[in-house]
């Protein structure tokens, strides 16, 4: 199901020209390699480590090691190198994940998010832990954010619904737009699985759907929610990962990555 839906999705990308953040753009990744951050089509910030068949937002166990440290309080993000229009625009994105447990760590922590941000800055090395390389807590005091991250969260703060959750955030993580317990799909994010994830926005009617299945079975709409873009972001963003660990280490692994934004008439613009 997973490779299928990849496979139909490049398809649809052959089929749409790549041009300047107010023009359809669409880009595949089927996989990374040692190459992937050094080629200019990503910008890699902090932690983040390319391997043969993945990217590795956080640090990695070292089976070869005897070391009993572990990365704690890491942050890492990978960005698309050029901006992408935001709204007016529907867009989708696909990609596969794998997060998974740190040997000989007392616990889990603390996941990932897909980003829709105004620049290509590094996270603030202080948006470890519970921030996910989303935002610190300087800047979710602030409020003054343009940014939307889809959070995949697998540590249980007091303000979680639990340690499997997916969430909408703007300003803050805190208070999230909505978030959603995974705990009854049977899906759990740091299983160690294969997870594939879809994200569409629909700009006509607003909408923003996250889907989730572990590969190969059948995608679930995790949530649905009214969201404006234009409230939140520029027209123009980037978009890419973050991951953090925090007082726990936890692996945090991107496979593959497919997005396609498309314009939609100019009349769309009326909020």
């Amino acid at each position: 199901m997973t490779i299928l839906l990849l496979i139909l999705l490049s398809a649809f990308l052959n089929q749409v020209s790549s041009g300047p953040s107010n023009e359809s753009i669409s880009f595949n990744f089927p996989s990374f390699n040692t190459e992937s951050c050094r080629t200019g089509s990503l910008i890699c910030h902090g932690a983040v480590t390319a391997y043969n068949g993945y990217l590795s937002l956080t640090s990695e166990p070292l089976p070869a090691s005897n070391s009993t440290a572990l990365p704690l309080d890491e942050v890492g993000r990978v960005l698309y190198h050029q901006p992408v229009l935001a709204w007016p625009a529907s867009i989708t994105t696909v990609f596969t994940i794998k997060i998974s447990e740190y040997p000989n760590s007392p616990g889990s922590g603390d996941g990932m998010a897909f980003l829709f941000v105004p620049d290509d800055q590094p996270p603030t090395v202080i948006s470890y832990g519970s921030y996910l390389g989303i935002m610190d807590k300087f800047t979710e005091a602030s409020g003054k954010l343009e940014q939307l991250a889809v959070e995949l969260d697998t540590y249980k703060n007091d303000f979680d619904p639990d340690g499997n959750h997916v969430g909408i955030d703007t300003t803050s993580v805190r208070e999230p737009v909505v978030a959603m317990s995974l705990n009854s799909t049977g899906v759990d994010l740091k299983s160690g699985g294969e997870i594939t994830v879809r994200i569409d926005y629909d700009g006509w009617m607003k909408s923003l759907n996250v889907y989730v299945s572990y590969s190969g079975s059948p995608l679930q709409n995790i949530l649905r929610q009214q969201i404006n873009m234009s409230d939140i972001v520029p027209t123009s963003v980037y978009v890419g990962f973050s991951a953090a660990t925090g007082a726990f280490s936890e692996s945090h692994r991107l496979l593959n990555w497919a997005f396609i934004t498309k314009p939609l008439p100019s009349y769309s613009l009326t909020k």
